[in-house]
């Protein structure tokens, strides 16, 4: 098995971090598109008027 360097290492965290911050952005977007999708048919009867 390889041993990485430090600087190998920085590097992988900060592309696994990347990554991450990547895959939480796009599950906001994702959760947010289906959410509008599901709820368009109901905007206009909506009693709690969260979203103007």
């Amino acid at each position: 098995m390889l041993q990485a360097t430090f600087m190998q290492k920085v590097i992988i965290c900060a592309v696994c971090g990347f990554l991450a911050a990547s895959l939480i952005q796009w599950a906001k977007v994702f959760v947010e598109g289906a959410d509008d999708a599901l709820n368009k048919g109901y905007k206009h009867h909506s009693v709690m008027g969260d979203k103007p």
